[in-house]
């Protein structure tokens, strides 16, 4: 799956650890409502940037422009099976309840080859496994298989 125009705004946004709004206002400048509301938009896919708000967005997150478009489209023929990957089961998502997002950004991270998001990514998760604070309930050798 590739990531959508609107996925790599969001991330782009987060790793310049900026709300909708800061980016909004710096890029269009505009009110801080007017701000986030475009940038909003934009993130869920209720509307689509111009080459023109792309480069104004670029600008405030430091990148090229060119860094917040999608790759272009490989071949359409039949996908391979998925290889890679770690499956996480619903327990563990629910022993930790702010795993999933961070995975799901992490994921998108490695596809556009963030190294940056991803270490600081990594950073965030293995602060979430260090909470000591969980109860972990002993698994039994029937629920391992």
């Amino acid at each position: 799956m590739e990531l959508k125009q609107n996925e790599i705004i969001q991330i782009m946004r987060k790793r310049a650890a900026l709300n909708q709004s800061e980016l909004g206002v710096r890029a269009f400048n505009t009110s801080p409502e007017s701000g986030r509301t475009k940038i909003k938009n934009f993130e869920l896919g209720r509307q689509n940037p111009t080459d023109k708000d792309l480069e104004k967005i670029a600008a405030v997150l430091n990148v090229e422009a060119t860094q917040l478009k999608p790759p272009p489209q490989k071949s359409t023929g039949p996908k391979a099976p998925r290889t890679q990957g770690v499956i996480v089961s619903n327990q563990v998502l629910k022993l930790y309840p702010d795993l999933r997002a961070y995975l799901e950004m992490l994921n998108k991270a490695a596809k556009i080859n963030d190294w940056g998001l991803i270490d600081y990514l990594s950073v965030k998760l293995a602060a979430i496994f260090a909470n000591q604070n969980h109860t972990v309930p002993e698994i039994t050798m029937s629920e391992r298989s």
